[in-house]
């Protein structure tokens, strides 16, 4: 299944793939903040309602720009999913959210790797 959602600006979209019922893949393109951070946790949350999926992961490689509302809307995502027994990796990160994520800390916080591949095979 693959579903397409507009974000606020023109350069923003967020897409699910979802594969086999053992994990689904959230891609994300463009900026990551106040507007565009809820339209991710919602993918998010319903990349991981199928019965099976055991890991969302989310592809940031064409990610841009992110601030401490997509920060934690994340956290809330690990959050939620870990309730439910569904891991959440981050994938790929653009060098931008590399460095935010080295910078405040939360790189040891998620499960970062460094390809999509690596992420759905862990």
């Amino acid at each position: 299944m693959r579903t397409r959602e507009e974000g606020i600006g023109a350069d923003f979209e967020v897409s699910i793939d979802e594969h086999a019922n053992a994990y689904s893949v959230v891609a994300v393109r463009g900026e990551m903040d106040l507007h565009t951070s809820p339209k991710v946790q919602g993918a998010i949350e319903r990349a991981s309602e199928n019965n099976g999926v055991g890991a969302v992961v989310v592809d940031m490689s064409g990610v841009a720009f992110m601030d401490s509302t997509a920060l934690s809307a994340l956290v809330r995502s690990k959050e939620a999913l870990q309730k439910r027994g569904v891991a959440l990796r981050l994938a790929a990160p653009s060098d931008a959210v590399d460095r935010i994520f080295s910078v405040t800390g939360f790189k040891d916080f998620f499960e970062v790797f460094n390809s999509r591949e690596a992420a759905i095979s862990a």
